[in-house]
């Protein structure tokens, strides 16, 4: 990756060949690799270099925008040209809004250099150990081990830098028999502190514990959501519901309601950038602070997020959650936290007299966003839970229930929380375990 001096020269340069236009030009520089393995076996190694400008350029009330991956002279002098030609025939935007003057930032530190320079054979002796472990247990393991960092600058010509580098890691992990499978993952921008062996672990106990699976019938069941799962509910809410646009066009489920109680008064949501265990980027691609924003307290709703085009329309202060623009789908919170509680998983499994234990959630999709209603399967470790014990595997369902239903009906939540991922990426949440009421199952699946 770029250094900050190397980013910066090149943003410089295209604002040079700008001359006569206000100009915002965003450079990044990254490189990634990855391991993958799979039926015990490493099936693949590739590792990328990336680097690419963008550039964006305002005047008389139209706006151009080209972007390169050639960052020599002739490339970033021929991606300006193709700005202009953009801008020369739009048409004339009258809520164009003007670049951002000069900001303060505060400092985060998210950068390790043992995970920006992390070798191949590293990653394979990562793969190692739960390999070994799958195979005293006669369990076939697949997952993937990956390892990079990036360096971001954003300039414009009214005097604005903004510098971000990062890096980042992640284990994730499946352990597999004929008819069961379990999971685990982790990641965090130092690659130390991922423990490979509990990972591992992990996934292999719930694969063993999950062999012989049962059946049960569609209906309402009492749920515990390890964390991956619950962050899926939370993925989609700031998606649809905390959505700046979404809210000011009264297509959010929230619009309206700012004030109201609108989920269970033990629920607490915030987007914070700021937190330890989300440690995100302090300014938007705009070059705004990235403000910390609580969105739910205590069941009550206070606000989305909001760049500077939607807080116009909804009345409101922006809260620098501006993706690069032009941006047609709106400002999305991108470092979701939920509050934990005062229980623990051990905790809600031994208070469940009859329930069910869910490992990951898989496939998930919308099927109502005003309702924020949504299906998906069960993945990775279903359990039955019979007088406060895990008691055996049970074959995987399709769930159909709203997000709000859900967070209305949250029993327990862990002291502990988690950082995770989630299936169709968007930036992960920190999450607690939660333990549902009344969670619809609606259809068995095939496994």
């Amino acid at each position: 990756m770029q250094t900050e001096i190397e980013l910066k020269t090149l943003a410089e340069k295209a604002l040079s060949f700008a001359s006569g236009y206000d100009a915002e030009v965003m450079v990044d520089s990254g490189d990634s690799a990855l391991t993958r393995f799979s039926e015990n076996i490493i099936t693949q190694n590739v590792s990328s270099h990336g680097e690419d400008l963008s550039i964006r350029l305002l005047k008389d009330g139209r706006m151009g925008k080209a972007s390169t991956g050639y960052l020599s002279d002739e490339g970033i002098r021929r991606c300006v040209d193709t700005a202009i030609a953009a801008l020369k025939v739009a048409e004339i935007d009258p809520d164009l809004l003007p670049l951002a003057k000069p900001q303060q930032y505060d400092k985060i530190e998210n950068f390790t250099p043992a995970t920006a320079d992390t070798t191949p054979d590293a990653r394979v002796d990562g793969v190692k150990k739960a390999v070994d472990l799958f195979k005293r247990e006669n369990l076939n393991g697949a997952g993937i081990f990956s390892s990079g960092g990036g360096s971001f600058g954003l300039a414009n010509s009214k005097g604005l830098w903004a510098f971000k580098r990062s890096t980042s890691a992640k284990f994730s992990v499946s352990a597999m028999s004929s008819d069961s499978s379990g999971w685990a993952e982790e990641a965090d921008h130092d690659i130390d502190v991922i423990g490979i062996d509990k990972l591992a672990g992990i996934a292999a106990k719930k694969a063993l514990d999950g062999r012989n699976p049962g059946e049960i019938e569609p209906g309402a069941y009492t749920v515990i959501f390890e964390p991956s799962a619950a962050a899926e509910f939370l993925l989609f809410l700031g998606w649809e519901s905390f959505n700046g646009l979404a809210f000011a066009e009264e297509r959010s489920c929230f619009s309206g309601k700012t004030g109201e109680k609108v989920i269970g008064e033990n629920i607490t949501i915030e987007d914070n950038t700021y937190h330890p265990l989300s440690k995100g980027v302090p300014f938007d691609f705009e070059g705004f602070p990235r403000q910390k924003v609580m969105l739910i307290e205590n069941g009550i709703f206070k606000s989305a997020v909001h760049n500077r085009m939607t807080a116009k329309l909804a009345g409101v202060e922006q809260t620098g959650h501006s993706f690069p623009q032009p941006d047609s789908y709106g400002p999305c919170p991108m470092n979701l936290i939920m509050s934990p509680g005062d229980s623990s998983i051990e905790e809600m499994i031994a208070s469940t007299e009859k329930g069910l234990l869910v490992t990951n959630l898989h496939y998930v999709n919308i099927l109502n966003p005003m309702t924020l209603t949504l299906t998906g399967m069960t993945r990775d470790g279903l359990f039955m839970i019979e007088n406060g014990k895990v008691t055996k595997g049970l074959k995987n369902m399709r769930f159909t229930e709203s997000v709000l239903h859900v967070f209305s009906n949250v029993e327990a939540l862990s002291k502990e929380l988690f950082k995770t991922g989630t299936f169709w990426g968007g930036g992960g949440s920190v999450a607690p375990v939660i333990k549902v009421n009344d969670f619809h199952l609606t259809s068995k699946t095939e496994n």
